[in-house]
């Protein structure tokens, strides 16, 4: 019966104990802002143009910081292909992408299949770099309560906006007016 609950994945073990960390780190701090300050940094950091690269949280800390240090705050988009809002929402956010060259995107594709996630990628010609979660990590670690979710990272490292749902025009613009 112990055999049955012991873990057998190491990196998720790992992954699991950078998440309990950062938590407590908040709790102890008494601020219940999420932070991509104070996160263990990879052994890689994904490339700034990265096509579905593994990651979870520490990848996307490590990427949203390294365009903090180039003075860009970041949009995080949690997406997946099984999901009907994500896939409407995306001209939306392709058409952000175009116009705000000084705010870097990044998605974060979603406890999904590779395959399904590369097609998904290719047919809504994402242009923005994403990293694939098959662990939901991202999602976990920025209180991402449904699909999608949308937050914004200021120049600091900081979540200062969060959105959950079917973006709207509005609703985009108010989370990029958060860093503008």
């Amino acid at each position: 019966m112990a055999d049955r609950w012991r873990l057998h994945d190491r990196g998720a073990l790992r992954r699991g104990l950078v998440l309990l960390a950062l938590v407590a780190a908040l709790v102890a701090c008494g601020d219940d802002r999420v932070s991509v300050q104070g996160v263990e940094e990879p052994d890689e950091v994904p490339p700034r143009d990265a096509v579905l690269v593994d990651g979870a949280w520490e990848e996307a800390a490590a990427w949203i910081r390294r365009e903090n240090a180039d003075d860009r705050p970041v949009l995080v988009n949690i997406l997946a292909s099984w999901c009907g809002p994500c896939e409407r929402e995306l001209p939306l956010l392709l058409d952000a992408y175009d116009a705000n060259p000084d705010i870097a995107f990044l998605g974060i594709d979603h406890l999904d299949n590779r395959e399904d996630a590369e097609r998904f990628v290719e047919e809504q010609d994402i242009r923005f770099p994403t990293l694939f979660d098959i662990g939901g990590e991202v999602a976990f670690a920025i209180e991402g309560r449904g699909m999608p979710t949308t937050v914004v990272f200021d120049t600091d490292g900081t979540l200062v906006a969060h959105h959950t749902g079917e973006l709207t025009p509005a609703s985009l613009e108010e989370l990029l007016d958060t860093v503008r």
